[in-house]
């Protein structure tokens, strides 16, 4: 009876014990509103790889666009991380696509100068080699590609290490490629290239050359906790390798994954879901490894919280935003209290898809921002962050707004030259007054969007203005292609009896120079140059009364004793009638000490690097990260800068499509920010 229940135990142990499957999801819960969806991904663990030889046929470098880590001249191109070119290690570096590893998911790789390219942000060594794998010690979450004691360093060392990508989505590869690597000890070189290939998660190791017999050397891959390797054959840590030139495959286990209950589900099956359900909701993934039948499941739980009827943004406060994925039937974009931000529809010959950052600021009134146009008061950013073509993306967009919002407008309105908005549901001729200005491209005001402004108005196709009494509020709904800003703004009341046609500005020995030229049609004119340290609120500084005889003739004047700091001036102009309008703002800044962001071109980028025009006070060293939406640092640079203009050139070819922040900081003064696009 004894013999009899120890079988059991060990059946037991043979079948289930190691036959379990440790599943988890991303995120472990969620919350979401009443109507909204989550992204659920799961991954499972521990998983195998089948290694299979194939023909040696790396990607030729010269064919693509790479980003270089080090050059044949042994010049630094990406400053290492930590450690030196003979030991040394580039972090976080962004993959353009999710990567599955051993179960788990990353976004990024580091690359030691040693051979091996670990799987996340970063690892804890730079050298890890010289042990048979699979093993403990660092690095693990490794593919080991050559790992040996290898080097960069040494005029005479001509190694290229460089990284690209290939292909279009779902088909994309990233390829990191080692060519003319050199050994540490005497003048034996390799080259050795790691694909890693969307969808499928396969990696291939192809190497075309090794002409080292002494020292050992090891290729394969390893687990997060160097329990679980697999690695080409006669190549653990060995001295000789043979049959170059050739190539490896590494394929991993195939896990099914099924997803209960159904409902709110858009699919049952896969890895990753997107749950919308009526109600809070738990979740049950089940794991299948088809290679060995090892099975796990687990439970996630989605919170629905009802959603509320009150617009998103207070007067004078934050940006409100939510980023998460449209869905084909429309998506009602909430904050953090399921307050109501917009509504987004795919329609149209592009619908746009996946996730978009829908953005609302409300000012504490309407305001002229950076042209000579009244802005309403609250004002929206909604951007598509991994459609692959965000610029051509299609929808139909519901923007909301407030009666007294509206009013507010209206008190300023007829003095600045501009017709009224609605003053109630019944306004039809406000109606029609109405204007929505949307800037394409990337920007935080009127003034400074990279693209151009497209007028929508109730003669435009699809646009509507219409009042609704359930909730009182105005909706606005617009089809557009390519998303950004979105400002209201009126039609103007008639011919304005002035126009500016260029307003402009230099800085001689510590002053403003400013210079304009209008067209005139009133008997006189009274020209007002208001200054600002904001851009927001202006105040005259001198007053120029001109006869319609010289007006047209060009003006000058100097601010002898501008602020410290971004000076901000326009003109106002009166006309004989009381009758206003604005110049364009113009910024000039005067500064001491410390650096001002001026622009980040191009913008959007697409495959070339982009330039960030710095204008410093003086001699200072600064800090240039870019980070992603979630604040998650991509890369980051330090750069000297010299007094007056600098350019100075940022790695953007590496980035995936999406929005980021390039953010500069500099001790004793506040980090400056530039919104970055990629295409």
């Amino acid at each position: 009876m004894k013999n009899y229940s120890l079988l059991i135990i060990m059946t037991c142990v043979a079948n289930f014990c190691f036959a379990q499957l440790s599943v988890t999801t991303d995120p472990a819960s969620v919350n979401v509103c009443a109507g909204n969806s989550a992204s659920i991904t799961a991954s499972a663990t521990p998983v195998g790889y089948t290694v299979s030889a194939i023909p040696n046929n790396p990607f030729d470098p010269t064919l693509f666009s790479t980003t270089v880590l080090v050059d044949q001249l042994n010049s630094i191109i990406v400053p290492v991380s930590t450690g030196t070119l003979d030991d040394g290690r580039w972090d976080n570096i962004t993959l353009p696509f999710a990567f599955r590893f051993y179960g788990n998911v990353f976004n990024a790789v580091n690359i030691s100068t040693n051979g091996w390219v670990g799987l996340g942000s970063s690892n804890t060594t730079t050298t890890g080699y010289g042990v048979a794998l699979p093993d403990a010690a660092a690095p693990n979450n490794v593919i080991h590609a050559i790992s040996s004691d290898l080097t960069f360093a040494g005029s005479s060392n001509a190694a290229v290490l460089q990284y690209f990508e290939t292909g279009t989505s779902p088909n994309r590869t990233f390829v990191i490629d080692y060519s003319n690597i050199k050994f540490f000890s005497g003048t034996a070189t390799a080259d050795v290239q790691v694909i890693l290939y969307e969808t499928s998660n396969v990696i291939e190791i192809h190497t075309t050359s090794c002409s080292n017999n002494t020292d050992s050397k090891a290729q394969g891959i390893e687990n997060s906790t160097g329990t679980i390797a697999s690695v080409s054959a006669g190549r653990n840590n060995t001295i000789l390798w043979t049959g170059m030139p050739d190539a490896y495959r590494f394929t991993a286990d195939n896990i099914n994954f099924s997803w209960s209950p159904s409902a709110g589900l858009n699919t049952t099956t896969g890895a990753t879901v997107i749950a919308t359900p009526a109600s809070t909701t738990t979740y049950t993934v089940n794991a299948v490894n088809t290679s060995n039948g090892f099975t796990g499941s687990t439970t996630v739980t989605v919170t629905v919280n009802p959603a509320s009827y009150i617009l998103a943004a207070v007067a004078g406060g934050p940006q409100v935003c939510q980023n998460i994925s449209v869905s084909p039937s429309g998506t009602n974009y909430r904050d953090g209290n399921c307050n109501l931000i917009a509504n987004i529809i795919p329609a149209g010959a592009a619908p746009v898809s996946n996730s978009i950052n829908s953005c609302v600021t409300l000012d504490t009134g309407a305001t002229k921002r950076g042209t000579s146009t009244l802005y309403l008061a609250r004002k929206y950013d909604i951007e598509p962050l991994l459609n692959p073509y965000p610029a051509i993306s299609t929808a139909n967009i519901t923007l909301y707004y407030l009666q007294t919002e509206f009013n507010n407008y209206n008190t300023k309105a007829t003095d600045s030259g501009f017709k009224l908005l609605p003053t109630g549901p019944a306004d039809v001729v406000g109606i029609s007054n109405l204007v929505l200005r949307q800037f394409h491209g990337t920007g935080t005001n009127p003034s400074n969007y990279t693209g151009p402004a497209e007028d929508f108005t109730t003669a435009s196709p699809g646009f509507t203005v219409t009042w609704n009494a359930t909730y009182s509020w105005w909706e606005v709904v617009v089809p557009v292609t390519g998303f950004s800003g979105f400002y209201i703004s009126s039609k103007l009341q008639g011919t304005l009896a002035t126009s500016f046609e260029y307003f402009k500005g230099m800085q001689l020995n510590k002053k403003n120079v400013l210079i304009w030229k209008a067209n005139c049609t009133a008997a006189s004119v009274l020209f007002e140059i208001q200054r600002s340290i904001d851009g927001q609120h202006f105040s005259t500084i001198e007053k120029i009364t001109a006869s319609q005889a010289n007006c047209s003739q060009p003006f000058e004047t100097t601010d002898a004793y501008p602020l410290s700091g971004m000076n901000y001036y326009r003109i106002r102009s009166t006309d004989d009638d009381n009758r206003i309008i604005y110049s364009s703002v113009l910024s000039l800044m005067v500064k001491a000490k410390g650096f001002q962001l001026m622009t980040v071109s191009p913008n959007p980028v697409s495959s070339e690097n982009a330039l960030l025009k710095i204008n410093a006070g003086e001699k200072a060293r600064i800090d240039i990260r870019i980070s992603d939406f979630s604040g998650r640092i991509i890369s980051r640079q330090s750069v000297d800068l010299l007094p007056g203009i600098n350019q100075v050139e940022i790695d953007t070819r590496s980035l995936s499509a999406g929005t980021y922040q390039v953010t500069a900081y500099s001790a004793g003064q506040p980090p400056c920010s530039f919104k970055l696009f990629k295409l």
